[in-house]
């Protein structure tokens, strides 16, 4: 992941990869984010869609160097792949409630 607000959130990747030909036949997610021990984890899914914002793009590239490394030194560079998750719902797992997932709250965005 590259960063998330309350938009959603945003990752980064290269057009030559699986995942970006993935998600442009099924643009469907899920993501799971866990602490250290992975005794805790956010589970998100939901739709994504892909960033063509040039002052976006360039941002990833400033915040991100070892793009430069990758020869993506200009927003409109075709192997750069960003894209959003901007819809759908998360929720928080933890051991005390595992088979138990059906009645975890969930959080919509």
């Amino acid at each position: 992941m590259w960063f998330a607000d309350e938009t959603g959130f945003y990752f980064q990747t290269q057009s030559v990869k699986a995942t970006s030909k993935q998600l442009q036949k099924n643009n469907k997610v899920e993501v799971c984010f866990n602490n250290a021990d992975f005794s805790k984890a956010m589970r998100v899914s939901g739709k994504v869609k892909f960033v063509d914002d040039p002052k976006l793009r360039a941002r990833c590239i400033e915040e991100r160097p070892f793009l430069k490394d990758l020869g993506v030194t200009e927003p409109g560079n075709p192997l750069l792949v960003v894209f959003h998750l901007y819809t759908g719902e998360s929720y928080f797992w933890t051991r005390a409630n595992s088979m138990k997932e059906d009645s975890i709250p969930r959080i919509k965005f």
